[in-house]
Order: structure tokens, then C-alpha cells, then sequence
């Protein structure tokens, strides 16, 4: 007879009522868990849980023995491995259930404390890799930290608490990019260090892994001690990575990275030198399906670019071209770097049409450009640079076609505003005169950069600035302040025109908020103000029609009024906006009337 009918023979002599039937239910439940162990039945699996269940109703409280914590963690357990079988969250979310429970039946001061903790933590990430909620992590980390307390240096699982502790840090920095997570992962990888010296199997990685963390850190607080603690240990990595081993690219990069950011801080051509050389000895480890390939190719383009950009050598801007088209294919639309790579292509042919003045150069130079941009909303914070390139390569692209000799970008930040400026309201009306989407597309790119060149850059965004003009309107000058309204109107306009065109609700709030930036200004003097009172009223009116929010229904009624208490009656304007006042109050009638209809259809029904 084998086990599991030896204990069913077992159960049977122990009915309900009986002293020994919780024992008898586990003792069943068990021998079922082994036998699935052995045989990878899911029925016994299914048994199993059921009989610890029922187990578990005859342990309503916990005892001395401490009997009902420890049928929780074996109905955990088996919970975990028919999860691991079928992958139904309700299975997961049940082991986390119980062992919140089992572990508060364990208090502090209980020997198999650090046991429920560890556990519990090492569930919780694991619905966190599933559900991606913070939540899992906020809890699971402090119960790690606890039991990573309990297990001193010398006890058997301190290196597998620390590590689980590591994976979930890791995960919450990536997840919210706090630096104190980041100064615990280095404090903490600095100890796995010390858990796994020279010649142990995991010695290489925990090197890897601390050098990571440290870059990391670098990139946040900026402490080039950081930075040159990365690269040594990243050295040393490298020299136990034999050519074979399959983590040596990984490594290659990453010291590539950190070389070339150390260039880009101290400026030491021997670190981009090497920087270049070890990003082509790790694109050489990696095949064309090898996932890490596309960035390998952007890294060593970047580099080459830069080199470029030092020493004026066209074969190195030749290669980056070369190397940045495998990359792009490498980072299709969804991509999380496939701008970078679109930027630094742009940049790179805009380069090579300086040199040899080829019309398809700047012409691809300028689509990537506009692609680049589209990827890049508003507070992205390559947005800036982005714009920049596009606005020169648009700038160049029509001193181009006017045969200009003169193609130089001017200098200074406040003649570029103005040139840049008037580029859109030549993209604007030619887009008026010949409706192409993408001439609307530039000028709103080109308004937009020109904006944030006139604004200071202590300025967070256009309203700050726009604030600070108000609280101080009469010490700048009436040029700056013409300037201001030049920009912003202009913006309003364009944004409210590819709304008309393209329907995209973005576009309609961004030209509301802009109109209203306008209105917050004094306006003598100044185009009427009536004239944007009545602007902004159409454009919450167009957004009530797709929203249906009251609010902006009635603030278009209010709008509307006061720009008629403003004009005569003989102002051609009067007319456009008596009419558009009718509408509205026509709209708001309508939409009552639809409420109340309703109201009573139900009353009848």
C-alpha cells in the first residue's frame, strides 16, 4: 500500500468529531503534496489544498504548537506550486493571505520569524512581477529588511534574503527612481560583494551589478566618485569574463557607457578612444536577434559622433550613419529609445549636408526630427534638445531653397527666438495657402522652441513666465512684452487650427491654455481683446461639444458677453460674436432640456 492510501485508510478511521482528524487531514494533504512532487498530478495538488483547508477549519486559533501558522504555510506552498502550474492570480493572491496571517501568529521574538517574513516578502514580488502594483513592493521591502535582520552574517539564508531584498529595491527604483533606493542597493550589493568573494560563483556578477548601481548613482547626484568606482570595478569584472563567457557584451557595454560619460564630463579624449573600443568589441559578441544589439549599435554611433564632433573626421560620422539605420530597425515605433536613436541620426546627417550640401541629407535629417518630436511630450526631458535640432534643420532647409550663402543658425538665444519665430509663421502660411498637416506640424514645433527661448530658463513653463511678466509688467519692455503675446497667440492659433483639422482634444487644450495666458495680460493697446475673449469661448465651446462639461459651456456664455460689452455695435466682430452667443445659449437650453426629458422618462417608466 503505498503512502497516500495508508493515510486515506488513516482518515477514515478518524470521522468527524474525532481528536486526530486535523492530523489525520494534514497528514494526507502532505503525503498528496509529495506525490504531486514526484508525479506532477494536479489532482493530488487540487486534494491537497482542499484537505489543508479543511484541516485549517479545526484550527481556528493558533495553539502552543503552533499547529494553524504551520498548516497556512504548507496550504501556502501548495498554493504557490499549482500557481506556478496554472498561473491563476486568485492562487497567489490566496498565499498572500495566508501568510499575512501566519506570520502575525509569529511575532517578534518567535524563532521561525525570519522565515514567515521572507517568505511573505518573496510572494509579494512575485504578484508585483505579475500586477506591476507599488504597493506589493512598499509592503515587501520592510519585511525583508526585518528578516535580513534576523539573519546575521554566518546564518545559511542571509545571502538569499539579501538578494530578494536587491531584486525588490531594484525593481521600486526602476519603478519610481527614488535615490535613497539607490543608495541602499549600492549599500546593500556592497555586502552580497562581501557574501560572495574571489572565486565564487556569483562573484563576477555581484562586481557587475554593484558597477551598474554605481553609474546609476552617478546619473542622479552627479559624483564623479561614483563614476570612476563604476569603471574600476567594471574593470575587474572584465578580466574574469574570458572572450567565451556569454555575459562579457553585458559588461563591454556598460563600461562603454561609462567611459563615454566620463568623457562627456571631464572631456578626456583617451576615454572616448577606449569608450569606442570596447563598444566594438561587444558588438562583435552579439548576434543579429541578440536583444542587447540595438543599443550596442546607438552606443558606438554616439561615440563615433562624438569623436566627429572632436576631430572633424567624416569616416567617423560615415560609420555613425551606418551603424544608427540597424539600430533604428532594432527600435521599432513603442521602443523606449528609439528617439534617442532617431535624434542622433538626424543630427548626423544634418552634419554630413554641412559638409557636402546633399538636399536628401537634410530632407531625412528633418523627418527623423519631426518623428523624434512626436515621441517626446511636453516635461520629456530631451523634448529641449529635440526642438533645438529640428528648428536649425528646418532653419537651414529654407536658407537652402532660397539659395542663401549665409546658412549659419544665429547665436544668441534671443536672436534664435526671433528667427525661429518667423520660420513658423512662414510654415503657418504656407500651410494656409496650401492645407499641408505637416507645415502646421513644423510651425507649432518652431513656436513652440522659439517660446521657451524667449522665456528665462528659471522659468518651470510658460505660465511661471508668463506670472512673472504679470507681477512685473511695467519694468520690461513693451518690445518683451509684444514678443510674449506675439508667441503665445500665434501658438493658440496654430494649435486650434490642427485641432480643426485632426480633432486631437490635446490640441484643444493647449490652445485654450493659451488663450487664456493671453487674456491674463493687459490688452490696451494690443489686438482687442475681445477678439481673444471670443477665440477662447469658441474653443470651449468646440470642447463642450466633445466633452459635454458644463463649466466650459457657461464660461464660453460669460466669454461671449463681455467681448460683446466691448465692441459697438457697428464692429463687424459684434455680429460673429451676438451669434455665437445664440448658439451657445441655444446649446445650454438644448442640454437642459435633454436632462429633463429624461428625468421624465423615467418618472413615466
Amino acid at each position: 500500500m503505498d503512502d497516500v492510501s495508508h493515510k486515506r485508510e488513516i482518515l477514515k478511521r478518524r470521522p468527524p468529531g474525532h481528536a486526530g482528524r486535523c492530523v489525520a487531514l494534514y497528514d494526507l494533504a502532505y503525503a498528496l503534496y509529495r506525490r504531486f512532487k514526484e508525479e506532477h498530478e494536479i489532482d493530488d495538488l487540487n486534494e491537497s489544498i482542499t484537505l489543508h483547508r479543511d484541516a485549517l477549519e479545526l484550527r481556528p486559533v493558533e495553539n502552543e504548537d503552533g499547529d494553524r501558522s504551520d498548516l497556512l504555510n504548507s496550504l501556502a506552498v501548495c498554493l504557490y506550486y499549482r500557481y506556478n502550474e496554472l498561473g491563476i492570480i486568485d492562487d497567489l493572491d490566496g498565499i498572500i493571505s495566508m501568510e499575512r496571517e501566519a506570520l502575525a501568529l509569529r511575532p517578534q521574538g518567535h524563532r521561525n520569524r525570519d522565515v514567515y517574513l521572507y517568505n511573505l516578502g518573496i510572494y509579494l514580488w512575485m504578484r508585483f512581477q505579475k500586477q506591476a502594483e507599488v504597493c506589493d513592493l512598499e509592503e515587501a521591502i520592510p519585511l525583508l529588511r526585518e528578516a535580513l535582520e534576523l539573519r546575521p552574517l554566518g546564518h545559511q539564508w542571509q545571502s538569499s534574503t539579501l538578494r530578494q531584498l536587491i531584486l525588490c529595491l531594484s525593481s521600486r527604483y526602476k519603478s519610481q527612481g527614488e535615490v535613497n533606493d539607490l543608495e541602499d542597493l549600492v549599500t546593500f550589493r556592497r555586502a552580497e560583494l562581501v557574501l560572495c568573494p574571489r572565486g565564487h560563483s556569483g562573484h563576477v556578477a555581484s562586481l557587475h551589478n554593484l558597477a551598474c548601481d554605481l553609474r546609476r548613482r552617478y546619473a542622479k547626484t552627479g559624483a564623479i566618485t561614483d563614476l570612476e568606482e563604476s569603471i574600476e570595478v567594471h574593470r575587474a569584472a572584465l578580466e574574469l569574463r574570458s572572450p567565451g563567457d556569454r555575459d562579457r557584451s553585458s559588461t563591454l557595454d556598460e563600461l562603454t557607457l561609462c567611459l563615454s560619460t566620463r568623457y562627456d564630463k571631464l572631456g578626456i579624449v583617451a576615454d572616448l578612444e577606449e569608450a569606442i573600443e570596447f563598444g566594438r568589441a561587444a558588438l562583435k559578441l552579439l548576434t543579429r536577434r541578440h536583444p542587447g544589439r540595438g543599443e550596442s549599435l546607438h552606443h558606438l554611433a554616439c561615440n563615433l559622433r562624438k569623436r566627429f564632433m572632436k576631430q572633424a573626421a567624416m569616416r567617423d560620422l560615415e560609420e555613425a550613419i551606418e551603424l544608427l539605420r540597424p539600430a533604428l530597425e532594432l527600435r521599432p515605433v513603442g521602443h523606449p529609445g528609439r528617439s534617442s536613436s532617431l535624434y542622433e541620426l538626424a543630427f548626423c546627417l544634418s552634419h554630413r549636408h554641412d559638409k557636402y550640401r546633399v538636399a536628401d541629407d537634410l530632407e531625412e535629417a528633418v523627418t527623423l526630427g519631426r518623428e523624434a518630436l512626436k515621441l517626446c511630450p511636453p516635461q520629456h526631458p530631451d523634448r529641449g534638445l529635440l526642438l533645438n535640432s529640428l528648428a536649425c534643420d528646418l532653419w537651414k532647409k529654407l536658407q537652402y531653397l532660397r539659395q542663401a550663402a549665409a546658412v549659419v543658425c544665429p547665436s544668441s538665444r534671443s536672436d534664435r527666438a526671433s528667427a525661429f519665430f518667423e520660420l513658423s509663421k512662414h510654415h503657418w502660411d504656407r500651410f494656409q495657402k496650401q492645407a499641408t498637416l505637416i507645415d502646421l506640424d513644423d510651425a507649432i514645433y518652431l513656436a513652440t522652441y522659439a517660446l521657451e527661448l524667449r522665456s528665462p530658463p528659471e522659468d518651470d513653463s510658460v505660465a511661471a513666465w508668463v506670472e512673472r511678466l504679470l507681477k512685473r509688467e511695467n519694468s520690461y519692455s513693451p518690445v518683451m512684452l509684444d514678443e510674449a503675446m506675439d508667441s503665445l497667440r500665434a501658438l493658440a492659433n496654430y494649435h486650434r487650427a490642427r485641432f480643426q483639422s485632426q480633432h486631437e482634444m490635446v490640441d484643444l487644450n493647449e490652445a485654450i491654455t493659451y488663450y487664456q495666458l493671453i487674456l491674463r495680460f493687459r490688452l490696451t493697446g494690443r489686438p482687442s481683446r475681445a477678439s481673444f475673449l471670443h477665440d477662447l469661448a469658441q474653443c470651449l465651446a468646440d470642447r463642450f461639444r466633445q466633452c459635454t462639461t458644463a463649466a466650459d459651456l457657461d464660461d464660453a456664455i460669460t466669454l461671449e458677453q463681455e467681448a460683446l460689452r466691448l465692441l459697438d455695435r457697428e464692429d463687424p466682430e459684434y455680429d460673429v460674436s451676438r451669434r455665437c452667443l445664440i448658439d451657445c445659449l441655444k446649446t445650454k437650453f438644448s442640454s437642459q432640456v435633454d436632462v429633463t426629458s429624461s428625468h421624465v422618462s423615467s418618472v413615466i417608466h
